[in-house]
């Protein structure tokens, strides 16, 4: 069962991994970016944004990764999910998370895979995000270490291990 505390648990180890891997990207603030970490933390960070304006009945404004110059620029973009993103899981009820939640890109995957999508929930879409940022996350490290620089642990285990440390960004 899918719950607020699990979802702040997972949301808060998220922010602290994601802001670790951050801090192991070379030329966060100046230089040409690598191209391949640079269109994958797009995807990541327009994922998280994008479900997030779903869940709050807001537009939706995908960035490309040409829109970025940077990385820095990159987590300019990044950046208010995660300080946006405690309190409203605060302000989540268990009850809630059962609702249904479709998102509007859905009709593009039942193509794909021919047939109608299940409805989801609040709850489903919610750790889809943390599943989804986990995944491209350890795509992330695997580029770091072919990039010669040591991808860092950020495993859900490790987390607990060093106390459930806030991200440092």
């Amino acid at each position: 069962m899918i719950t607020t505390q699990l979802l702040q648990e997972l949301y808060q180890h998220m922010a602290w991994a994601d802001a670790t891997v951050w801090n192991h990207i070379p030329d966060v603030n100046d230089g040409a970016p690598d191209q391949e970490i640079l269109e994958r933390l797009v995807h990541v960070h327009n994922t998280q944004t994008v479900f997030r304006q779903v869940w709050n009945q807001e537009p939706m404004a995908m960035k490309r990764s040409d829109d970025f110059s940077t990385l820095s620029d990159v987590l300019a973009f990044a950046r208010p999910f995660y300080e946006a993103i405690p309190s409203e899981l605060a302000r989540l009820t268990d009850s809630k998370l059962g609702e249904p939640a479709p998102v509007p890109w859905v009709k593009y995957f039942e193509r794909s895979f021919g047939g109608d999508a299940a409805i989801t929930t609040l709850g489903e879409t919610m750790l889809q995000v943390a599943l989804h940022t986990q995944y491209h996350r350890g795509q992330i490290n695997t580029r770091l270490r072919a990039l010669g620089v040591a991808p860092p642990l950020v495993d859900y285990i490790a987390w607990l291990w060093q106390g459930r440390p806030e991200a440092d960004w």
